[in-house]
């Protein structure tokens, strides 16, 4: 049986996209990347029905533009399939985003949730409740355990490791920006 421990949430599906089955999907992790390093024969999806998750094989990947991807899903051939997986939630297996470049797939929308450490002190400095991408400068907003506010800056080489399994994420933080 397969248990959601072992597979990490990251995104939904939208409504079917042409007559073909294929299906948009708006996710938190860029499966381009895995589909390029030659994963595609063996990329599975879980997708969420009643609490249980039923795997799919990607048979077909692309981008639709923006943060939107279009996927060819096995045994999904007509547009009345695919519209019956709207809405459903979509899973990956984890293994796939415990190497080192996994953090190159991940969205920083999918840090949400996730708890936000000090690389250097490896202090827990609180949950991250939202990614604010509107400004040039994308900013993390961190609940510190400690209550309030944090607004920290956050960018690719701020990061040093992503532990997805356990939600968490160390970044190097700005000297002086904790004490604001």
């Amino acid at each position: 049986m397969l248990r959601k421990e072992d597979f990490e949430h990251i995104g939904t599906l939208g409504r079917a996209h042409g007559i073909q089955g294929e299906v948009a999907a708006k996710l938190s992790v860029d499966l381009s990347g895995l589909w390029e390093q030659g994963e595609a024969t063996s990329l599975f999806l879980m997708l969420e029905e009643r609490g249980l998750l039923i795997p799919y094989r990607v048979l077909g990947l692309r981008s639709k533009g923006g943060d939107i991807d279009l996927l060819t899903l096995s045994g999904i051939t007509t547009k009345e399939a695919a519209d019956q997986l709207t809405g459903r939630s979509v899973w990956l297996d984890k293994a796939y985003l415990e190497d080192e470049e996994a953090s190159d797939l991940i969205d920083l929308h999918h840090f949400v949730g996730y708890e936000l450490y000090d690389a250097h002190s490896r202090e827990l400095i609180g949950q991250i409740t939202a990614v604010d991408d509107t400004t040039l400068n994308t900013l993390l907003r961190v609940e510190p355990t400690a209550g309030g506010e944090l607004v920290v800056p956050i960018a690719d080489e701020l990061i040093e490791h992503v532990e997805v399994g356990a939600h968490h994420l160390y970044m190097f933080i700005p000297d002086g920006l904790l004490e604001l």
